[in-house]
């Protein structure tokens, strides 16, 4: 996740010596998921008077006998340590009051070293207090005066509470909706400003009064013709193209599942049926590999493609049809994608998802014709390699483990949580890791429709799971450098300065570093899609703190004047020319300043396969601009509008971050179009192609299941894939105008439209299931 701070994260040494920071080792403990007996009455979160800042109170009542020493830890997902820092912020403060409004000062438990296991770090609070709880009697704990972000719904506030005694037991806090309390929410503020939104998108966008073309995305081209084709049990798929009949084999499968039609395939040249072909005029389909065109007649249904890739888009749009209906309207339809890189970024560090669920994932991407899946393997919270066997200890969570107790969200606080599924506790070990063998299938399945994986660990930030993971070859001790990352880590990065591969003796950190990202492109190169890249593998990049090395002893010499952020790109510029087989993609911060200009020691774009542009499109189209102009393959993946993991909407009830927008739905998605859009303009036809395609992110910090990932993906990904597939001419219209209204009447409004196929065929629950695609349309549009 990439959040924009209010203020700047500045010397962690501020902290060192302050009254709230203590560095405990920890100690053994018991389990067993009790219930403590402490009673949460309220959480108030509360906005300062005459200030920007918040503050949350939680009153709590000790309803067993006195607790001498005790520890108090809860999951705070938008207020991590750094909130508490005094310089970044001198007026907070962290007490507990009684009843008599006597407070004395809690510490913040922090472990003494990254080689322990973890207490406080992150979202993650663990605080102790030097007051005993009396039976019978009601404390407050006071997180004050908060001036970074706030939470906004519930997914966000201070959850999954619970107490550590003096015996290092652990017991479990209950919470519930009605605990919560926003001092300044306005539920019939929030319902006008929501309908107001959803209006101005309806009304704002190109009208559209009937839809000839069903199909989601659009295609280049829909003439409808006189007549009907109907599919019945006599049909036959005469494949002539050169080749393995796998894709033909698709259309066969699918039409006995969702038809009950027992098809046959055979390579015959015969003109009834469904008739493969290689496309005699290739200009058809402007020459695009991926293009297909299907011409329905009453006695046949001729497709005329490439190669298989432009088969199996073919296939996703007819199954789209006979799925309408058996019966199916003449027509003539062409097609081609806008971006040859049609991307989704799936983060299981935060979350682990299991190569079932991708699979499920890469089934519903090929449905809307995306072709590309960024798999996020590594971050603060997890490394789920097994890479020189970092994926275990890197791979495990949990409350007395190396890595602690992370985003460890509350499940009666989820309302995607619909099967009321139980959740990890703090207690609960959390272990999973991809073994080679995983790998594999996961790479022969998503190259079978069409999708090729790329591989991502985030380094030299980001890394801390990385770090735990092989904590003998990832630590400097050497450095004495304080800081604070973006989502409160003390200690989340690699000793770029160690980095010497032309040394007669490379040190422990360059051999073990290159050898990971040398082992994970080698574990996904030889991919069979049509635009995979072998050797390629994402670094991440992004989001070092900028105080990060500067008291390592190491950086002299070449390092001693670069800031943090050049000295990561330097480290990527050595460690690509000593890898000069390997491709390294990553977020801009790779090889760009944080404003437009690139930096002087990055990685050569020759020897880039993607740079992806997370910023939100106000500042981010110029970045993206820039880097098109130096010839890196960009991928725009502005946050404001294809970030999937923050909120549909500001209601209380709705999940997700709000950090670039609140209202992050899947209109937000199709104007990715528009953005694109005013990229490619600035740039000169020679270079056009540079802006290589769009992507949405699922990122995972509060994405704890399959099925919250779904709701907050679909219909989404709808809004994403018509803006990367369709062409611009439908999409935008001249007076700068999505086609929503289109888009929105083939998505369908229940039993009807793109997602109730998605619902039948792939078993989703979406967002606002099973009424289509309303929440997100004005009344009475459905």
């Amino acid at each position: 996740m990439k959040i924009k701070l209010l203020a700047k994260v500045i010397l962690y040494s501020i902290l060192i010596g302050s009254p709230i920071i203590a560095n405990n080792a920890i100690a053994a403990l018991s389990s067993g998921n009790s219930t403590a007996p402490i009673l949460i009455n309220s959480v108030t979160i509360s906005r300062d008077p005459s200030s920007t800042s918040r503050s949350t109170s939680i009153s709590l009542t000790n309803l067993g006998p006195k607790l001498s020493q005790w520890q108090l830890g809860f999951l705070y997902l938008q207020t991590p340590l750094l909130q508490f820092a005094p310089a970044i912020n001198p007026n907070s403060v962290l007490q507990i009051c009684d009843a008599n409004n006597q407070c004395s000062q809690l510490t913040y438990l922090k472990a003494p070293n990254i080689k322990s296991p973890d207490l406080s770090a992150g979202y993650t609070t663990i605080l102790a207090g030097s007051v005993p709880l009396l039976q019978g009697q009601t404390y407050t704990i006071q997180l004050l005066h908060i001036n970074q972000g706030a939470p906004v719904n519930y997914a966000n506030v201070p959850q999954n509470f619970f107490l550590i005694n003096s015996n290092k037991e652990i017991s479990h806090i209950n919470t519930g909706p009605s605990t919560y309390h926003f001092t300044d929410y306005d539920q019939n503020a929030i319902n006008k400003k929501i309908k107001q939104h959803i209006e101005n998108n309806w009304n704002s966008s190109a009208a559209q009064q009937k839809i000839t073309n069903p199909i989601v995305p659009a295609p280049v081209s829909y003439l409808v013709e006189k007549g009907i084709y109907k599919l019945n049990q006599a049909i036959v798929i005469h494949n002539l193209l050169e080749g393995s009949n796998a894709v033909a084999s698709l259309f066969a499968s699918s039409l006995t599942n969702d038809l009950g039609i027992s098809a046959k395939i055979d390579n015959s040249n015969i003109d009834t049926g469904i008739i493969i072909k290689k496309i005699t005029d290739p200009a058809v389909i402007n020459n695009n590999p991926e293009g297909y065109q299907i011409q329905i007649q009453t006695d046949r249904i001729v497709i005329n493609v490439l190669n298989d890739t432009g088969l199996f888009y073919a296939y996703q749009t007819l199954r789209q049809l006979w799925n309408q209906s058996a019966t199916i309207q003449n027509a003539t339809i062409i097609d081609y994608p806008r971006f040859r890189y049609r991307g989704l970024l799936l983060d299981t560090a935060r979350h682990f998802f299991t190569p079932n669920e991708i699979k499920k994932l890469i089934d519903l991407m090929a449905a809307h014709k995306l072709n590309t899946l960024h798999i996020h393997f590594a971050d603060d919270e997890g490394f789920r390699l097994d890479v020189l066997g970092a994926g275990f200890a890197g791979g495990t969570r949990g409350y007395g483990q190396l890595i602690g107790s992370m985003v460890f969200t509350q499940a009666n606080l989820d309302s995607t949580n619909y099967q009321n599924k139980s959740y990890p506790y703090a207690d609960d070990i959390y272990s999973h890791f991809y073994n080679a063998s995983d790998i594999q299938q996961l790479i022969a399945y998503a190259n079978a429709n069409k999708i090729t994986i790329i591989p991502e660990i985030d380094i030299p930030g980001h890394a801390r799971g990385l770090i735990k993971g092989l904590p003998d070859s990832m630590i400097d001790p050497n450095d004495k450098s304080q800081f604070v990352s973006v989502q409160g880590y003390t200690d989340d990065v690699i000793p770029v300065c160690l980095y010497d591969p032309n040394s007669s003796s490379p040190n422990h950190f360059t051999t073990t570093i290159n050898q990971v990202v040398q082992q994970i492109a080698s574990l996904f190169t030889s991919q069979t899609t049509l635009y995979a890249r072998d050797n390629e593998i994402s670094v991440g990049a992004d989001e070092v703190s900028q105080h990060a090395w500067s008291r390592d002893p190491e950086c002299q010499d070449d390092w001693a004047n670069l800031t943090a952020l050049e000295k990561g790109q330097k480290f990527f510029q050595m460690m690509s020319n000593y890898n000069p087989t390997l491709l390294f993609s990553g977020w801009q911060q790779l090889v760009q300043t944080d404003g437009i200009s690139l930096g002087n020691h990055i990685v050569p774009a020759n020897q880039t396969a993607h740079i992806w542009v997370w910023n939100t499109a106000d500042n981010g189209v110029a970045q993206a601009i820039n880097l098109a102009q130096k010839n890196y393959p960009t991928v725009l993946t502005f946050a404001n509008e294809t970030y999937f993991d923050l909120t549909y909407t500001p209601d209380i009830r709705e999940p997700g971050l709000t950090w670039a927008t609140n209202f992050s739905d899947t209109h937000a998605a199709l104007t990715a179009a528009i953005s694109a859009s005013a990229v490619i303009k600035d740039l000169s036809p020679s270079i056009q192609t540079n802006v290589v395609g769009i992507e949405g992110a699922l990122w995972s910090e509060d994405l704890t299941t399959w099925e919250h990932l779904v709701y907050m993906a679909l219909p989404k990904i709808a809004g994403l894939s018509e803006a990367s597939w369709s062409p611009a001419s439908v999409t935008v219209t001249d007076n700068n105008k999505v086609d929503w209204q289109s888009l929105a009447q083939r998505l369908g409004c229940g039993d009807t439209g793109f997602l109730a196929y998605l619902n039948k065929r792939y078993g989703v629950h979406y967002r606002g299931y099973p009424d289509g695609i309303k929440l997100e349309l004005p009344a009475g549009v459905c």
